[in-house]
């Protein structure tokens, strides 16, 4: 099964938490434990994390300041 991609809302004090980090949340067969997005779908939400490059970092700065 092939889902969407979809974005989702961060607040500001948590991305601040997060901005370094590649944050997938992503969707599976089977049954969840914490949300109720889960129980009628017979899906359940897990998540993936990677820290950016130092590479990667600067792109994304430079996007933020309207470089790229």
């Amino acid at each position: 099964m092939h889902l969407p991609v979809a974005r989702f809302y961060m607040g500001r004090a948590q991305f601040e938490l997060w901005r370094q980090t590649q944050l997938s949340i992503d969707a599976a067969p089977g049954r969840g434990v914490g949300s109720s997005l889960e129980a009628p779908s017979g899906l359940r939400f897990f998540t993936r994390s990677r820290v950016f490059s130092a590479e990667e970092l600067a792109a994304l700065e430079a996007a933020e300041r309207g470089g790229a």
